[in-house]
């Protein structure tokens, strides 16, 4: 409760002045606010320490098929071999699984490129269940992207991937193909809520 009051007071007093200052004093104002509510101790853990666990750490991935796949069978794991950002190691390209690190919300986003005649069907899967189907028949154009996005809650543990799923997919280029994900930001702390606003200033 102590901690609260005092963040309390310096965002009011923060406030309070924000109208008749510039905003580079302002800024200014603010950036001092922090230094001396870090050295009485009343900073937030997540600001100060590296903590495993901390709910401002980033979880980022991007990853690419690394190789054309041909007659690819239902039940089929793809594996995006090509790593680009792995922050926070969730994603595996031996597996071709994501597991969170950390207990959250995230966004997970998956493009393939098919050629002409092709049926694709290409999931997402959390814990083996397939969560949203993706999918192409009998394609009509030479190459065509289809695209796939989850927004999902998942418990630390959890994984996620792609799979084929209903039939046989026959092609997938490699150079069109991808998968991303990340963990949706949250306010770690009224630091962060305070930062947002002055944005807005």
């Amino acid at each position: 409760m102590l901690l609260f009051v005092a963040l309390l007071c310096v965002l009011l007093t923060s406030f309070s002045d924000a109208e008749q200052q510039k905003p580079s004093s302002f800024l200014s104002n603010y950036s001092s606010y922090k230094n001396i509510c870090h050295k009485i101790g009343w900073e937030p853990k997540c600001r100060t320490e590296a903590e495993k666990g901390c709910s401002g750490k980033v979880v980022a991935f991007h990853a690419l098929l690394s190789t054309r796949l041909t007659n690819v069978p239902t039940n089929t794991i793809i594996k995006f071999g090509q790593v680009l950002v792995n922050e926070g190691s969730g994603y595996n390209p031996t597996t071709g699984k994501f597991t969170a690190p950390l207990d959250g919300v995230y966004s997970f986003s998956w493009t393939y490129c098919t050629n002409k005649g092709s049926n694709a069907y290409l999931g997402g899967y959390v814990d083996g269940k397939l969560i949203t189907k993706i999918s192409n028949y009998e394609q009509a154009s030479r190459w065509k992207n289809t695209s796939g996005h989850l927004v999902i809650k998942l418990k630390k543990g959890n994984q996620f991937w792609v799979q084929a799923f209903h039939s046989t997919a026959q092609l997938i280029h490699e150079e069109y193909t991808f998968l991303s994900g990340y963990k949706l930001s949250t306010p770690a702390n009224v630091f962060g809520m305070f930062s947002l606003s002055l944005l807005s200033i």
